[in-house]
């Protein structure tokens, strides 16, 4: 797909409050609709773009707009799912790839060297393996997800993309963006299940990469010290 709507309402809408059907397909076929068109302008114009839009100003129905802005309402607190609606430790880490490269080898599949985290909390962190993301061709990829386990908080996944070699047209909602990281504006979603599991994502574009860190924690984790930290990471990535 060459086309990514970076937006907390659609989130909340397709994973932790599902609308009305009729409501939910129309949010469905208009990005089918949009994904289509990017696709068509990727052929003449390869290159990827990323731009802020409120909105009004989206090219949208007006029920998907209505619909888009309730669910950026909904994700700006924390968001309460049932039990189960988060994974265990356990279940995440029999479905996590092992493969560890070498940074001279993923300079050679990446179109830009990976970020660099040693300065962060992930450092030191257990890396527990890492796998291709976004575009891929052959042995190639447009971009990179790296997972670690880091004490006292979970797992924390960190994935970065650049999208302007992938050819992908990023439109970030702006009232969906209610943090900033690096002067940048940002998504931060908290979500807690009745288990008291719980996920924190932190969502970013810089230069020509998005940026997306997501820390799930095991029972009792504390959401909003997750969203620190996850600050505090993503503060210190370097490219």
């Amino acid at each position: 797909m060459n086309f990514l709507l970076l937006c907390a309402a659609f989130v909340a809408i397709a994973v932790n409050a599902p609308a009305p059907d009729e409501e939910a397909d129309a949010v469905g076929q208009w990005l089918q609709q949009r994904a289509m068109q990017a696709a068509a302008q990727a052929s003449t114009s390869p290159v990827g773009s990323d731009r802020i839009v409120r909105l009004a100003d989206l090219d949208a129905p007006n029920a998907v707009k209505q619909q888009l802005r309730a669910g950026t309402e909904r994700a700006m607190g924390v968001v309460q799912v049932a039990d189960g609606g988060i994974p265990t430790q356990f279940e995440m880490l029999a479905a996590l790839p092992r493969t560890h490269r070498s940074v001279s080898e993923l300079r050679q599949r990446l179109p830009q060297p990976p970020s660099r985290l040693e300065g962060s909390l992930l450092g030191p962190a257990e890396l527990i393996g890492m796998e291709p993301s976004g575009a891929l061709n052959g042995a190639k990829s447009s971009g990179l997800s790296r997972f670690y386990r880091l004490e006292g908080v979970g797992i924390v996944e960190f994935s970065e993309n650049n999208f302007v070699a992938a050819g992908m047209q990023i439109e970030v909602i702006a009232e969906a963006q209610n943090t900033r990281v690096n002067g940048a504006p940002a998504y931060i979603g908290k979500t807690v299940d009745g288990a008291g599991r719980t996920r924190v994502e932190l969502t970013w574009t810089g230069g020509s990469k998005t940026y997306s860190l997501i820390a799930t924690g095991e029972k009792g984790s504390d959401v909003e010290r997750n969203a620190r930290v996850l600050h505090d990471i993503a503060a210190a990535i370097v490219d």
